[in-house]
């Protein structure tokens, strides 16, 4: 296990969130 595959995963998961928030108002308004 690397731990640069956690790192990874971590800022995938925080960018997708992030994504997911502009996404629902975007598709809202």
């Amino acid at each position: 296990m690397n731990k640069k595959s956690i790192k990874d995963v971590e800022v995938k998961g925080k960018r997708c969130l992030v994504r997911c928030d502009f996404n629902v108002p975007m598709k809202d308004g």
